[in-house]
Protein backbone atom coordinates (compact mmCIF):
# COMPACT_ATOMS: atom_id res chain seq x y z
CA UNK A 1 0.00 0.00 0.00
CA UNK A 2 1.77 3.43 -1.10
CA UNK A 3 0.76 5.83 1.55
CA UNK A 4 0.94 9.80 0.90
CA UNK A 5 4.02 11.36 2.73
CA UNK A 6 3.89 14.81 4.28
CA UNK A 7 7.13 16.92 5.06
CA UNK A 8 7.34 19.29 7.84
CA UNK A 9 4.32 21.68 7.76
CA UNK A 10 3.18 20.95 4.10
CA UNK A 11 -0.08 19.90 4.82
CA UNK A 12 -0.79 22.21 7.45
CA UNK A 13 0.02 25.16 4.14
CA UNK A 14 -1.87 23.20 1.74
CA UNK A 15 -4.75 22.35 3.88
CA UNK A 16 -5.23 26.19 4.54
CA UNK A 17 -5.23 27.09 0.78
CA UNK A 18 -7.85 24.39 -0.04
CA UNK A 19 -10.00 25.51 2.69
CA UNK A 20 -9.52 29.16 1.56
CA UNK A 21 -11.46 28.03 -2.05
CA UNK A 22 -14.69 29.61 -2.14
CA UNK A 23 -17.96 27.37 -1.08
CA UNK A 24 -19.07 28.36 -4.36
CA UNK A 25 -16.18 26.89 -6.66
CA UNK A 26 -17.53 23.48 -6.57
CA UNK A 27 -21.00 24.30 -7.09
CA UNK A 28 -19.72 26.18 -10.56
CA UNK A 29 -17.84 23.67 -11.59
CA UNK A 30 -20.82 21.31 -11.25
CA UNK A 31 -23.25 23.33 -12.73
CA UNK A 32 -20.95 23.38 -16.10
CA UNK A 33 -21.78 19.59 -16.53
CA UNK A 34 -24.47 17.68 -16.72
CA UNK A 35 -26.35 17.07 -13.28
CA UNK A 36 -25.07 13.83 -11.38
CA UNK A 37 -27.08 11.65 -9.44
CA UNK A 38 -26.15 11.43 -5.58
CA UNK A 39 -26.76 7.76 -6.28
CA UNK A 40 -24.40 7.45 -9.25
CA UNK A 41 -21.68 10.14 -7.59
CA UNK A 42 -21.84 7.65 -4.33
CA UNK A 43 -20.57 4.62 -7.01
CA UNK A 44 -18.44 6.59 -8.73
CA UNK A 45 -16.60 7.58 -5.50
CA UNK A 46 -16.16 3.84 -4.42
CA UNK A 47 -14.63 3.02 -7.74
CA UNK A 48 -10.90 3.48 -7.59
CA UNK A 49 -10.11 4.23 -10.61
CA UNK A 50 -9.41 8.40 -10.96
CA UNK A 51 -11.85 9.26 -13.74
CA UNK A 52 -13.97 12.72 -14.87
CA UNK A 53 -17.02 10.21 -13.56
CA UNK A 54 -15.06 9.94 -9.83
CA UNK A 55 -13.63 14.12 -10.06
CA UNK A 56 -17.40 15.40 -10.95
CA UNK A 57 -18.63 12.87 -7.81
CA UNK A 58 -16.43 15.12 -5.64
CA UNK A 59 -17.20 18.33 -6.20
CA UNK A 60 -21.10 16.82 -5.99
CA UNK A 61 -20.24 15.55 -2.30
CA UNK A 62 -18.31 18.73 -1.46
CA UNK A 63 -20.59 21.12 -2.68
CA UNK A 64 -23.49 19.33 -0.99
CA UNK A 65 -21.75 19.01 2.47
CA UNK A 66 -23.71 18.37 5.27
CA UNK A 67 -26.86 18.00 2.64
CA UNK A 68 -26.04 15.25 1.19
CA UNK A 69 -27.52 11.61 1.28
CA UNK A 70 -25.88 9.47 3.86
CA UNK A 71 -24.84 7.30 1.56
CA UNK A 72 -22.87 9.98 -0.40
CA UNK A 73 -21.48 11.17 2.65
CA UNK A 74 -20.13 7.57 3.45
CA UNK A 75 -18.81 7.44 -0.20
CA UNK A 76 -16.79 10.56 0.29
CA UNK A 77 -15.13 9.57 3.46
CA UNK A 78 -14.72 6.10 2.16
CA UNK A 79 -12.59 7.93 -1.14
CA UNK A 80 -10.94 9.98 1.34
CA UNK A 81 -9.13 7.49 2.86
CA UNK A 82 -8.39 5.79 -0.17
CA UNK A 83 -6.79 9.30 -1.40
CA UNK A 84 -5.03 9.63 1.98
CA UNK A 85 -3.59 6.28 1.84
CA UNK A 86 -2.86 6.31 -1.24
CA UNK A 87 -4.79 3.31 -2.65
CA UNK A 88 -6.26 4.96 -6.26
CA UNK A 89 -4.27 5.05 -9.37
CA UNK A 90 -4.05 8.80 -8.87
CA UNK A 91 -0.13 10.20 -9.91
CA UNK A 92 2.75 10.10 -7.33
CA UNK A 93 3.20 13.37 -6.01
CA UNK A 94 -0.68 14.60 -6.88
CA UNK A 95 -2.18 16.41 -3.35
CA UNK A 96 -5.82 15.48 -4.46
CA UNK A 97 -5.78 14.05 -1.00
CA UNK A 98 -6.01 17.01 0.69
CA UNK A 99 -9.00 18.22 -1.29
CA UNK A 100 -10.67 15.33 -0.08
CA UNK A 101 -9.49 16.26 3.89
CA UNK A 102 -11.03 19.81 3.16
CA UNK A 103 -14.12 18.38 1.80
CA UNK A 104 -14.40 15.42 4.80
CA UNK A 105 -14.57 18.69 7.23
CA UNK A 106 -17.14 20.37 5.80
CA UNK A 107 -19.62 17.15 6.44
CA UNK A 108 -20.32 17.17 10.06
CA UNK A 109 -20.42 13.41 10.26
CA UNK A 110 -19.64 11.36 13.09
CA UNK A 111 -18.38 8.28 10.77
CA UNK A 112 -15.47 10.63 9.86
CA UNK A 113 -14.15 11.01 13.44
CA UNK A 114 -11.31 8.80 12.75
CA UNK A 115 -10.45 10.58 9.30
CA UNK A 116 -10.36 13.77 10.65
CA UNK A 117 -8.42 12.29 13.94
CA UNK A 118 -5.65 10.66 11.54
CA UNK A 119 -5.55 13.78 9.67
CA UNK A 120 -5.31 16.49 12.43
CA UNK A 121 -1.82 17.08 11.69
CA UNK A 122 -2.93 19.30 8.86
CA UNK A 123 -6.24 21.14 11.25
CA UNK A 124 -9.13 20.11 11.13
CA UNK A 125 -9.66 21.00 15.13
CA UNK A 126 -12.53 22.88 14.24
CA UNK A 127 -14.80 20.28 12.22
CA UNK A 128 -13.81 17.61 15.30
CA UNK A 129 -15.11 20.58 17.64
CA UNK A 130 -18.12 21.04 15.53
CA UNK A 131 -19.05 16.91 16.70
CA UNK A 132 -18.89 17.64 20.34
CA UNK A 133 -19.00 14.56 22.79
CA UNK A 134 -19.10 11.80 19.77
CA UNK A 135 -15.45 13.13 18.82
CA UNK A 136 -14.00 13.32 22.57
CA UNK A 137 -12.93 9.54 23.15
CA UNK A 138 -10.91 9.43 19.82
CA UNK A 139 -9.14 12.93 20.39
CA UNK A 140 -8.62 12.59 24.00
CA UNK A 141 -6.59 8.97 22.75
CA UNK A 142 -4.95 11.02 20.28
CA UNK A 143 -3.16 13.36 22.58
CA UNK A 144 -2.61 10.87 25.10
CA UNK A 145 -0.97 8.89 22.59
CA UNK A 146 2.89 9.23 23.78
CA UNK A 147 4.53 8.18 20.32
CA UNK A 148 1.76 10.07 18.73
CA UNK A 149 2.89 13.43 15.83
CA UNK A 150 3.34 16.17 17.75
CA UNK A 151 1.30 17.91 15.05
CA UNK A 152 -1.53 15.71 15.85
CA UNK A 153 -1.23 15.87 19.62
CA UNK A 154 -0.87 20.02 19.85
CA UNK A 155 -4.18 20.42 17.30
CA UNK A 156 -5.48 17.65 19.52
CA UNK A 157 -5.41 19.78 22.36
CA UNK A 158 -6.74 22.81 20.63
CA UNK A 159 -9.46 20.57 19.52
CA UNK A 160 -9.95 19.74 23.23
CA UNK A 161 -10.12 23.36 24.24
CA UNK A 162 -12.50 24.32 21.72
CA UNK A 163 -15.13 22.09 23.14
CA UNK A 164 -13.96 22.79 26.89
CA UNK A 165 -14.66 26.73 25.40
CA UNK A 166 -18.28 25.37 23.76
CA UNK A 167 -19.34 23.38 27.06
CA UNK A 168 -19.74 20.63 25.19
CA UNK A 169 -18.53 17.73 27.79
CA UNK A 170 -19.43 16.54 30.88
CA UNK A 171 -18.31 16.82 34.16
CA UNK A 172 -16.59 13.34 34.09
CA UNK A 173 -14.94 14.80 30.30
CA UNK A 174 -13.84 17.67 31.87
CA UNK A 175 -11.56 16.08 35.06
CA UNK A 176 -10.08 13.48 31.77
CA UNK A 177 -9.02 16.79 29.66
CA UNK A 178 -7.56 18.25 33.31
CA UNK A 179 -5.63 15.18 33.45
CA UNK A 180 -4.04 15.65 29.59
CA UNK A 181 -3.12 19.23 30.45
CA UNK A 182 -0.88 18.43 33.81
CA UNK A 183 0.17 15.44 31.49
CA UNK A 184 1.46 17.37 28.77
CA UNK A 185 2.84 20.29 31.23
CA UNK A 186 4.87 17.64 33.23
CA UNK A 187 7.41 16.22 31.08
CA UNK A 188 9.43 17.39 27.53
CA UNK A 189 8.03 17.76 24.06
CA UNK A 190 7.69 19.97 21.16
CA UNK A 191 7.33 23.84 21.83
CA UNK A 192 3.79 23.53 19.59
CA UNK A 193 2.56 21.06 22.11
CA UNK A 194 3.49 22.70 25.45
CA UNK A 195 1.81 25.79 23.82
CA UNK A 196 -1.39 24.50 22.82
CA UNK A 197 -1.47 22.50 26.31
CA UNK A 198 -0.87 26.16 28.25
CA UNK A 199 -3.84 26.96 26.29
CA UNK A 200 -6.00 24.75 27.70
CA UNK A 201 -4.96 25.08 30.80
CA UNK A 202 -5.96 27.91 31.22
CA UNK A 203 -9.26 27.61 29.52
CA UNK A 204 -10.30 24.75 31.90
CA UNK A 205 -10.38 27.36 34.62
CA UNK A 206 -8.58 25.10 37.24
CA UNK A 207 -6.56 26.98 40.15
CA UNK A 208 -3.76 24.45 40.28
CA UNK A 209 -3.11 24.64 36.12
CA UNK A 210 -3.02 28.07 36.28
CA UNK A 211 -0.21 27.73 39.00
CA UNK A 212 1.42 25.85 36.75
CA UNK A 213 1.18 28.17 34.09
CA UNK A 214 2.59 30.97 35.70
CA UNK A 215 5.60 29.36 36.82
CA UNK A 216 5.89 28.77 33.45
CA UNK A 217 5.57 32.57 32.34
CA UNK A 218 8.22 33.49 35.50
CA UNK A 219 11.03 30.95 35.51
CA UNK A 220 12.92 30.24 32.49
CA UNK A 221 14.15 27.20 33.87
CA UNK A 222 10.44 25.25 34.24
CA UNK A 223 9.88 26.46 30.54
CA UNK A 224 13.20 25.35 29.12
CA UNK A 225 12.40 21.74 31.35
CA UNK A 226 9.51 21.26 28.96
CA UNK A 227 11.06 21.60 25.69
CA UNK A 228 12.71 18.67 24.00
CA UNK A 229 16.01 18.65 23.27
CA UNK A 230 15.62 16.83 20.41
CA UNK A 231 14.07 17.15 17.43
CA UNK A 232 11.50 14.32 15.69
CA UNK A 233 14.03 12.33 14.09
CA UNK A 234 15.94 12.19 16.94
CA UNK A 235 18.84 14.66 16.33
CA UNK A 236 19.37 17.01 19.38
CA UNK A 237 18.43 20.70 19.11
CA UNK A 238 21.46 22.91 18.90
CA UNK A 239 19.58 26.00 20.05
CA UNK A 240 15.85 25.80 21.95
CA UNK A 241 15.90 29.61 23.05
CA UNK A 242 13.60 30.50 20.66
CA UNK A 243 11.18 28.26 21.61
CA UNK A 244 12.01 28.83 25.08
CA UNK A 245 11.25 32.39 24.25
CA UNK A 246 8.04 31.70 22.54
CA UNK A 247 6.60 29.24 25.64
CA UNK A 248 7.12 32.15 27.97
CA UNK A 249 5.55 34.56 25.73
CA UNK A 250 2.56 32.77 25.21
CA UNK A 251 2.21 31.97 29.04
CA UNK A 252 2.18 35.53 29.65
CA UNK A 253 -0.14 37.05 26.87
CA UNK A 254 -2.79 34.66 28.01
CA UNK A 255 -2.65 34.75 31.55
CA UNK A 256 -3.14 38.75 31.58
CA UNK A 257 -6.00 38.14 29.35
CA UNK A 258 -4.50 38.78 25.95
CA UNK A 259 -4.55 36.87 22.95
CA UNK A 260 -8.25 36.71 21.55
CA UNK A 261 -7.01 37.35 17.94
CA UNK A 262 -4.32 34.61 18.39
CA UNK A 263 -4.57 31.50 16.30
CA UNK A 264 -6.05 28.53 16.65
CA UNK A 265 -9.65 30.61 16.65
CA UNK A 266 -13.47 28.84 17.55
CA UNK A 267 -14.85 29.17 13.95
CA UNK A 268 -18.27 27.83 13.97
CA UNK A 269 -19.54 26.19 10.38
CA UNK A 270 -21.53 28.55 7.54
CA UNK A 271 -24.94 27.89 7.71
CA UNK A 272 -25.98 26.07 3.91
Amino acid sequence: MRRLKVKGGALAWAAMLLLAVPPGAAGQAREERPQMSERAAAAALRDMRITPERDRAFLLAWELGPTASPDLRAALIDAAWAEWRGETDRPAGSEAAFDYVAAVMELRDVRAIPFLVETLIGGGTNALADLGAPAFPAVLAAVSDPGGHRSRIGNGLTVLRFMVEDGSLTARQIEQVREVARERLNGSSHSFIVTAAVRLALALGDPELRRTVERIAAHRATAEALISAYWDDGLRKSDRNWEIDDVQATARLFLAGGGADVGPIRKRPSPR
